[in-house]
Order: structure tokens, then C-alpha cells, then sequence
């Protein structure tokens, strides 16, 4: 979550902008949150007000572009069975980008974002674009496509928390084991566990619930659990 303060929003057509700072690093930064048009005029339009603000109103600190760019930037980010030409949007796009040295980076997960109905269609429409700034300030920045839900358009996740290890694995330590009551508590919860279906799914749920069972032990026996 990015929390703001002293932020200004500018409400303009297909996009909002955002300024404000990132409490935890004391930094400030500008987003602009885009929803381009459909037609290659209006987003030319888009590209040259959009570049123009970034240029005079961003103060020099970091710029992220996100949103819907309803165009792609090479004909790899299309697959359709008609074939259209798609050579102007692509220039546009790819000459906003160059003018106003963004950085668009790799697409992790998936290779398109938006899918037609019959998924006989898709593109990647989507994407995160940030200033060299940016990269500077958080040069670990990955960009990721999540589950998608009800929507046409997967959703997208700009990651720049480089000690985001995932879940936090059980801590045990191998001496634990060697604690009175340790090996017959395990063995006794091990049994006591009913579980039915196919071989797979029950050593699975035991599994899990063994582990349950030994978080609970460890805080209850030992003392040196965080340490």
C-alpha cells in the first residue's frame, strides 16, 4: 500500500495524476494511472500531454506509468486469428516511451494480459512504465500478472520490496528434537490424525496438520523460537 501525504491529484481526461511521498523512504514520486482510447488519435494526444506534464510538473523525482495503453508495442504482444496491422500504434507507443526514457520491464508470469471472450484474441495492453529515477531509487523492481478474476484484463503488480521472500517457512532447530517428549508427542499426533482418500491427498493433510501441531509444541517447550 502506498500511503501519501501532501499529495496533489490532477484530474484530466484518461488518466490521473497523483504526486505525493512514500512515508517508509522519504521519497517523492509522481503516478500517472492512464485509461488510453481506442482510436489512434486520441492516444497520440494522450502520449504528447501526458510527455508534456511528465516533463515540466515531475520535479525530477521518480515517474510510474500504469494502466491501460489499449496499445502494444511489438506484434509479439498480439496473437489473433485475423491479422491487423498494427505498425502506427506500435510507433507511437514505443516513440512516448523513447522520448520521455521510461523503462518497461519484463512481463513475469504470463505473456498477455487481456484476453477476448472466445480467447481466439489477446494482447498485452497493460503494463508498468517508470523513469530512470525510479529505477535508480528501487533498481529491483520486477513486474508481475496475478490470477486473474471476473475482468477480461489480468491484474498486474509492480514488486519493488526486494526482502519480500514470500511465506515465512516453520523455524525448527535439530535440537529441538532431542527435548524429553519431543519424538512421542510427534509419533502420537502423527497416528491420531484421520484422514481419508487417496494416498497423495492424506499424506498431504497430515502433513499439514503435523505442522500445525509442532508450531504449537515449539512455543509451548522452547524459549528460543525467535532467536
Amino acid at each position: 500500500m502506498v500511503e501519501v501525504e501532501d499529495w496533489a491529484t490532477r484530474l484530466i481526461e484518461h488518466r490521473l495524476i497523483i504526486q505525493g511521498m512514500f512515508f517508509k523512504c522519504g521519497v517523492e514520486f509522481s503516478l500517472a494511472n492512464v485509461y488510453a482510447t481506442c482510436d489512434g488519435e486520441g492516444r497520440q494526444i494522450l502520449w504528447d500531454r501526458l510527455g508534456t506534464i511528465m516533463q515540466n510538473y515531475g520535479g525530477g523525482g521518480p515517474w510510474c506509468v500504469v494502466g491501460n495503453f489499449n496499445a502494444i508495442r511489438h506484434h509479439l504482444e498480439k496473437r489473433s486469428m485475423i491479422y491487423v496491422e498494427r505498425y502506427v500504434e506500435e510507433v507511437s507507443l514505443n516513440k512516448f516511451i523513447d522520448v520521455n526514457a521510461l523503462v518497461d520491464f519484463t512481463l513475469c508470469g504470463r505473456r498477455f494480459i487481456w484476453y477476448h471472450g472466445d480467447s481466439r484474441v489477446m494482447s498485452r495492453l497493460d503494463r508498468f512504465l517508470v523513469s530512470t529515477e525510479w529505477c535508480v531509487t528501487w533498481p529491483n523492481c520486477t513486474q508481475w500478472c496475478l490470477p486473474r478474476g471476473l475482468s477480461d484484463h489480468y491484474p498486474l503488480l509492480l514488486n519493488v520490496d526486494v526482502q519480500n521472500w514470500g511465506l515465512r517457512p516453520q523455524q525448527i532447530l535439530k535440537c529441538w528434537a532431542n527435548l524429553l517428549g519431543y519424538h512421542d508427542y510427534a509419533v502420537e499426533q502423527w497416528s491420531s490424525f484421520q484422514v481419508e482418500g487417496w494416498g497423495g491427498y492424506v499424506l498431504k493433510e497430515k502433513l499439514r496438520l503435523i505442522n500445525e501441531n509442532l508450531k504449537l509444541w515449539h512455543k509451548q517447550h522452547t524459549q528460543n523460537l525467535e532467536g
